[in-house]
């Protein structure tokens, strides 16, 4: 058995500062899957989420010397908090992003919990901004996101051209991104990590 296993994260960050390598693996083995399974939810780019991991992680052996972290989980969700948040401004977050966003629910928090009002309030202000588009700009990303439709066929159905669709898919994923977007970062953050 690994005798590292068996030490508190303090413990391999007191280690860590003694360049203990084996004590970096071990936080890295710890850690790396759930951070990297919440980053996935939020921005479901699986490159995007590794680099960000990665990042975190460097920065973490680089500053070793120096490190003061009372709670290795926290600082680390705070880090990839960080780091998402500034993806997600920089606008390379994909546009896929910001059309999941329209299906967005709640993931599975206690009732009553802070984070779970928030999330409702983003799950609010998502539909509201669905709810504001034109008419058929709309029904356009209703029948795509709620019937699951392809351009082709919406444009068969409503008898419009395939790049009219693509037009107003255009126009409703834009204005969703600006309605939310300022809103989203800060609350899918928080939602998924936690304070």
């Amino acid at each position: 058995m690994d005798p590292y296993t068996l030490y508190t994260d303090n413990d391999l960050v007191t280690l860590l500062a003694q360049d203990d390598q084996l004590a970096f693996e071990q936080l890295y083995t710890r850690h790396w899957a759930p951070l990297y399974q919440s980053a996935f939810y939020i921005v479901q780019d699986s490159d995007a989420c590794k680099d960000i991991i990665q990042d975190v992680f460097a920065w973490l052996w680089e500053h070793r010397h120096t490190l003061e972290v009372q709670s290795v989980k926290a600082y680390l969700k705070a880090a990839v908090r960080f780091k998402l948040a500034n993806y997600i401004r920089s606008g390379r977050v994909r546009a896929s992003f910001f059309e999941s966003l329209a299906g967005f629910a709640p993931p599975a928090l206690s009732p009553g919990c802070e984070e779970l009002a928030e999330a409702r309030e983003l799950q609010v202000l998502i539909q509201q901004t669905i709810a504001q588009l034109p008419q058929k700009c709309q029904e356009i990303f209703r029948l795509s996101r709620e019937e699951r439709l392809t351009n082709q066929e919406i444009a068969e159905r409503l008898g419009l051209s395939v790049k009219t669709v693509e037009n107003q898919m255009t126009i409703a994923l834009r204005r969703l991104r600006n309605g939310v977007e300022p809103y989203v970062i800060g609350t899918l953050l928080l939602v998924v990590f936690g304070r």
